[in-house]
């Protein structure tokens, strides 16, 4: 109350209350207490922030957990050889085996030079030491430099240009096949369909092209108890492989033994020993090297090639190519 003399009437001044105050509820300092709907909503904003902080740090959580759990799987968990099968390959005296490019270069002990190289790429989750046999085979066989690189986490998907310091590194080697089994197969597809200006010809095993790939030769190699392959999927896109193409089926061959690995989830058991199987494959592909690519080891495939060649290209070629592959897949070692 404010009196202006002695005699003056009292009158009263309004304050007006500040906002989101209630003014009837003064405290002893003439400041008013927030209101019971002002509360709330600041309690209703400090709950979402709180929420929305948790579900942010939940969401990391699962996301670095995924992470973690997809490189254990297919990182520290992909599959190997054995290590007496990876010391019996470096104990070989027909090839000498050195590490590169992540994984290794297997070259044939012949002193001879050697004019052509083998990109092969591994499969989904499988190491670059599980193809050692096979890469010895294939480079005893014939005559070539074989190297299988590591591919980012065993995924070819993430690594499809691998090639590309192989064949920079390389400088001796003049021509190259670049090629690969399962999923590393068709990422070879796609490296290959982009550089057929680099690349002299295509290598399957157990895999199909997903993309169109032209102007190379081209061979496929599919084992008969393969039920990892998806065979519909196979048929479907064999037309993406470059016309001419070979394709063999080796008799009691599985997905697994392109490598030496032990089993896979979906297989079929084989057949056949996993020598005998790298052997066939390694006869098939020395032979195809010869028949299409001219690098002929020696007299007797270069005779076979041309008895091959001269079926002519298409079915009946892919047809003769099978039995011959099983045939020798049936014989040797037997």
């Amino acid at each position: 109350m404010i009196y202006n003399n002695h005699y003056d009437s009292p009158r009263v001044r309004h304050v007006r209350p500040a906002p989101g105050f209630d003014t009837l509820s003064p405290t002893p300092h003439g400041m008013a207490l927030p209101s019971i709907d002002t509360i709330r909503n600041r309690i209703r904003r400090v709950g979402r922030r709180r929420v929305l902080a948790f579900l942010g740090v939940a969401v990391l959580a699962l996301v670095v957990a995924a992470a973690v759990g997809f490189y254990v799987y297919f990182g520290l968990l992909a599959h190997h050889a054995p290590a007496e099968v990876q010391q019996s390959v470096r104990a070989d005296p027909n090839v000498t085996v050195e590490s590169g490019y992540g994984g290794y270069v297997v070259r044939d002990a012949d002193p001879g030079p050697e004019r052509l190289g083998v990109v092969f790429y591994p499969g989904g989750r499988v190491a670059p030491d599980a193809y050692l046999p096979t890469a010895a085979e294939i480079a005893t066989r014939g005559n070539v430099t074989v190297v299988v690189p590591k591919m980012r986490v065993n995924l070819a998907v993430f690594s499809q240009g691998r090639a590309d310091a192989v064949l920079a590194g390389e400088s001796g080697i003049e021509r190259w096949v670049v090629g690969g089994h399962s999923l590393g197969g068709a990422m070879a597809c796609r490296y290959a369909g982009a550089n057929n200006e680099t690349v002299d010809g295509l290598l399957l095993v157990g895999a199909y092209c997903d993309r169109p790939v032209q102007e190379l030769s081209a061979l496929s190699v599919v084992g008969t108890r393969d039920a990892v392959l998806d065979r519909d999927r196979f048929a479907e896109t064999e037309s993406n492989l470059p016309d001419p193409h070979t394709v063999v089926r080796i008799e009691g061959m599985n997905h697994s033994q392109a490598g030496w690995y032990g089993g896979q989830s979906g297989d079929q058991p084989a057949t056949v020993s996993t020598p005998d199987a790298h052997r066939g494959l390694a006869t098939t592909v020395a032979d195809w090297l010869c028949s299409d690519l001219d690098h002929c080891v020696n007299e007797t495939s270069a005779r076979n090639s041309t008895s091959v060649q001269g079926l002519g290209t298409g079915e009946s070629r892919s047809r003769a190519r099978s039995s011959a592959a099983a045939s020798s897949a049936s014989s040797i070692g037997s």
